[in-house]
């Protein structure tokens, strides 16, 4: 084997460890983004449900993990929504929804910004370790 075949062994090896790493990473983001993704969901179907109720109606509000909660209308016109850090604002439902409905909108973008990003990683990958057997397998030859 000469040092050259060796330095290319070892750079192709260092470059599948980065892309192992890399997709991990891409991979944990897009979970990330999905968790996000069915949480507005759920709660733009909340929202959803929650018009046309009126002052004192009951209805079953998700209280997320598939759990609900038999809850009394008090103000079914009006929300209050978290918008981050420690800040919530009172909106009326259909402002609300049309927020919710932007971050969705967002958020799949995203969502499949980063899913095309892990595929193309996992194809990048997937070359490294082809690249990496060829040439192991050339260099075991050569030793034979």
């Amino acid at each position: 084997m000469t040092e050259d075949q060796e330095n290319l062994l070892r750079r192709v090896y260092a470059e599948q460890q980065i892309a192992s790493n890399t997709i991990e990473r891409k991979g944990q983001q897009v979970i990330r983004v999905q968790a996000y993704l069915d949480n507005y969901r759920v709660g733009l179907l909340v929202l959803e449900e929650l018009q046309g109720k009126k002052k004192g109606e009951e209805m079953l509000v998700n209280v997320g993990g598939e759990i609900y909660i038999q809850a009394k209308l008090v103000d079914p016109k009006n929300v209050t929504r978290h918008i981050g850090k420690d800040i919530s604002i009172n909106q009326d439902i259909a402002d609300a929804k049309k927020s919710v409905e932007e971050i969705i909108s967002s958020l799949e973008k995203q969502y499949d910004s980063l899913s095309q990003e892990y595929q193309e990683l996992l194809g990048w990958s997937s070359k490294l370790g082809t690249q990496f057997q060829q040439l192991a397998a050339g260099m075991q030859k050569q030793e034979e």
